[in-house]
């Protein structure tokens, strides 16, 4: 029997590594390349990858406890919402930037989101096969 409070606590810590490594890469990026201006994307791609991986982790550790038959559709669900509330932040992020500065937002935002799909992925097989 697992530990859903600790997988859930250490899914979180490994994220936020992740996530950090990623902004370290994109920073230093920035610095060696002014030109490209990568801040406000990448604090746009930071912010919605640690709020869904804080939200997510708290969602499936709710659902590991209350109702674990349902592991299966929350990780359905979680899919297809990360999708929309993805395409929902890079349409704000058009609204606000315009059509001709999107491209350093969609660049780095799929960066950080294949990643985080990646990682989301590696993590929960590896509990899964666990169990």
């Amino acid at each position: 029997m697992m530990d859903v409070d600790k997988v859930a606590k250490r899914y979180v810590i490994i994220g936020t590594v992740v996530v950090a490594v990623l902004t370290i890469v994109g920073v230093l990026l920035s610095l060696l390349r002014p030109e490209w201006n990568m801040n406000v994307p990448i604090l746009v791609s930071v912010g919605f990858s640690v709020v869904f991986l804080t939200s997510f982790a708290f969602l499936w550790r709710w659902i590991m406890k209350s109702n674990r038959e349902s592991q299966t559709t929350l990780y359905s669900v979680v899919s297809g919402l990360r999708m929309v509330l993805a395409l929902f932040t890079l349409f704000v992020c058009f609204l606000v930037v315009g059509r001709d500065a999107m491209l350093p937002y969609v660049l780095v935002f799929m960066v950080y989101y294949i990643v985080m799909i990646a990682y989301h992925t590696v993590y929960f097989s590896k509990i899964t096969t666990r169990q």
